[in-house]
């Protein structure tokens, strides 16, 4: 897989260096990792791979989104990936954020959502939104930790069960959107 424009680089602990791939929406290898992603959902949380909502690649490609991969450098694998949809002017979702089980526990998913946070900024985003079911443990962790915050609810989805927000900008009002 060749680099593209707006890739970033870290050395995790642990385990080789990775990079983010940007605008990799219609890739095969972003399908197969949503396989993968989608799999994992319906063992965790007894979700029907079926019912998941799909994402129009279209969606999640510049100016109203984006779709990153994270591969290791030497060897191409892709061990994750994530998304951010603009919903409306200065708000832009965390669509997905998904790490091969195997690769967790490096630093990677820190990694990811503030390469994510930094893709909702270049994007305009001055507050960033997401959703995620209780039983993914982990991510309701970091996600805390990395300051987001309980909101109300701001998409109908079944599966989520917790939503959160974080102010990107400086100095604006808080939403509670």
């Amino acid at each position: 897989m060749e680099p593209t424009a707006g890739q970033a680089r870290q050395q995790p602990a642990g385990g080789p260096p990775v990079r983010i791939l940007e605008g990799q929406a219609g890739s095969k290898a972003a399908a197969r990792a949503m396989r993968a992603y989608l799999a994992e959902l319906e063992d965790r949380i007894d979700m029907d791979p079926s019912l998941a909502e799909a994402v129009d690649p279209a969606e999640v490609t510049p100016p109203r989104g984006d779709f990153m991969l994270v591969s290791e450098v030497a060897s191409g694998d892709v061990v994750g990936f994530g998304a951010v949809l603009v919903l409306e002017p200065g708000v832009v979702e965390i669509k997905r954020m998904w790490l091969r089980p195997d690769v967790r526990g490096r630093g990677l998913g820190r990694f990811l959502l503030k390469h994510l946070e930094n893709r909702a900024r270049a994007l305009g985003g001055r507050r960033v939104l997401l959703g995620v079911n209780d039983s993914l443990v982990e991510a309701c962790g970091l996600y805390r930790a990395s300051g987001y915050e309980p909101v109300e609810r701001f998409a109908p989805s079944p599966h989520v069960t917790h939503f959160f927000g974080k102010q990107l900008v400086r100095g604006e009002p808080s939403d509670e959107t």
